[in-house]
């Protein structure tokens, strides 16, 4: 999903690994770079809920529907591409092109409220790991919701930092707690659940399963909205469709054969977040608060492009100069609007890990409502409708599918939570 970005700002969350601008680079990057920043954005925390996911959907439906979704957001990233082939702006801007303001203040609320998900969904993994942790040691008996206030201060704080330079080291950062994550849980699952391995696994789960389980894998293969810089960054952007290609099959596989023997060897008692099944050693716990370090450095970057777009909203309501006419270069303004932005902002994810403390529910709403409508409604509906054709049956489907998961999962959720 989402995750561990770096230093390009698009308009919802940050770029991994690429310049701040294409213009910055006289030559661009190279096919396998690109893929690299668009394998960073997919994995992260979020392939710990696939064995959960899994449990739901079953051990054939799951892989099953993470190929179908994993297709789709290959083709209407082509789209989105197209669409943005004779354009230097990012995703806001085309949306602007295409459907005028509304387009935009569709585009920014949903940037931002996945922003607000995303980093929610790290405040609900870590505060659960901590927990998990200080239960296993019997220290700090902390509820997860106080865990998830402790922790806020400190979010905030990182998020103000402006540099995002001074965040650069969490790409390998992330890559190493990944990596080392899995082979905690996969390990330690052959060990001590070998001889248990598939009892009372489910080859496919009942329909009412579903939707929060498709959400939690569009959390990790929706990643539109970082696709354009990764595109237009590239020396040769005519590659982008082979690349994303390339790049979303090996992550489908890496991921989905996770979620496979993750969710076989600790079938039913499959965690939302897998890793909160695994307990015992010195390692294991080090690898956990590894992952934790990692995401809470992850925040700031994260949330870093929703800020900005608070901040300017409230720099242009507060600095006006005497005569009226808005001035927002007062540097007091500025900060005061700062601050404001990165409280906010961090008490919006709070009160969304706190009201929905699941780690997988959490991550589907954002996967299946915010990341939808940015992956599969607004692509081809811009497409069609800045290249003044009627839309074809094949983006009607998308647009159709992006529409249904979103209701389906908002329902679902609903149901789950009331």
């Amino acid at each position: 999903m989402v995750e561990e970005q770096q230093h390009g700002e698009t308009f919802g969350l940050m770029t991994p690994g690429l310049p701040a601008s294409p213009a910055s680079r006289p030559v661009g990057i190279s096919n396998v770079e690109a893929g690299v920043s668009l394998a960073k954005a997919i994995m992260g925390a979020g392939s710990f809920a696939l064995p959960w996911a899994f449990s739901k959907m079953g051990f054939l439906g799951g892989p099953l529907f993470l190929l179908v979704v994993m297709v789709l957001s290959v083709q209407t990233l082509k789209i989105l591409a197209k669409t943005a082939a004779n354009s230097n702006g990012s995703y806001v801007d085309l949306a602007r092109a295409s459907f005028g303001v509304t387009g935009a203040r569709l585009t920014y609320v949903a940037s931002i409220s996945a922003s607000i998900g995303v980093c929610g969904s790290y405040l609900v993994f870590i505060a659960a790991n901590l927990h998990s942790l200080c239960q296993e040691s019997n220290y700090f008996g902390f509820r997860q919701g106080l865990w998830t206030m402790l922790i806020l201060p400190l979010a905030v704080l990182l998020s103000s930092i402006r540099d995002m330079k001074a965040f650069a080291f969490t790409s390998l950062l992330g890559d190493v707690s990944v990596v080392m994550g899995m082979a905690v849980v996969v390990v330690y699952g052959l060990s001590y659940r070998y001889d248990t391995m598939g009892e009372g696994c489910i080859a496919f789960g009942s329909i009412d399963s579903i939707p929060l389980a498709l959400g939690t894998i569009g959390y990790l293969f929706l990643v539109h909205f970082l696709s354009l810089p990764i595109e237009s960054s590239m020396a040769r952007p005519d590659h982008f469709g082979t690349v994303a290609t390339v790049t979303f099959a090996a992550c489908a596989l890496l991921s989905g054969s996770f979620g496979i023997i993750g969710y076989l060897l600790f079938g039913a008692e499959t965690q939302q977040i897998v890793l909160l099944n695994v307990q015992g050693s010195f390692f294991v716990s080090a690898v956990k608060i590894l992952l934790c370090v990692d995401l809470l450095l992850t925040y700031p970057v994260v949330m870093r492009p929703s800020v900005v777009i608070v901040e300017q909203q409230l720099s242009m309501r507060k600095a006006t100069s005497k005569d009226g006419v808005i001035d927002s270069s007062s540097t007091n303004s500025r900060d005061k609007a700062h601050w404001m932005a990165c409280t906010g902002l961090g008490l919006a994810a709070a009160c969304a890990a706190v009201f929905v403390p699941a780690f997988g529910l959490l991550s589907a709403l954002v996967g299946g409502v915010s990341q939808a409508f940015l992956a599969f409604v607004m692509p081809p509906a811009m497409f069609a409708q800045l290249q003044s054709k009627r839309i074809s049956i094949s983006q009607g489907l998308y647009v159709l599918i992006g529409c249904t998961m979103i209701v389906w999962t908002l329902y679902s959720a609903v149901k789950e939570v009331v």
